[in-house]
C-alpha cells in the first residue's frame, strides 16, 4: 500500500515539476487536460490517484509522451 502513495507522490510531483517549468497554473493545466482544477490539486498532492486514461491526457497537455511522464514518475532523479 504505502508503494503506491510513493508512486501517487512521484507522480504528482512529475506533473508538478512539468507544469511548474512552463510556467502554467494548476488551472491553465486542468483546462489544457480537460480536468476539474480541484483534482489537478488532488492528484499533485497525492490524494487522488489518476487512471492511465488521465495520466494520457496529462501527457498530452503538457506535450509530452506518456512515457516521458511515467519515467519522471519512475525515476526521481529523471526529472
Amino acid at each position: 500500500m504505502s508503494s503506491d502513495k510513493n508512486m501517487g507522490e512521484r507522480f504528482g510531483a512529475a506533473v508538478r515539476r512539468l507544469r511548474e517549468a512552463r510556467g502554467w497554473s494548476q488551472e491553465h493545466l486542468a483546462g489544457e487536460a480537460e480536468l476539474n482544477r480541484s483534482y489537478m490539486g488532488e492528484i499533485e498532492r497525492a490524494t487522488a490517484m489518476p487512471s492511465l486514461a488521465t495520466a494520457a491526457k496529462l501527457a498530452q497537455a503538457l506535450q509530452v509522451p506518456l512515457s516521458h511522464l511515467i519515467a519522471h514518475c519512475e525515476d526521481p532523479a529523471a526529472a
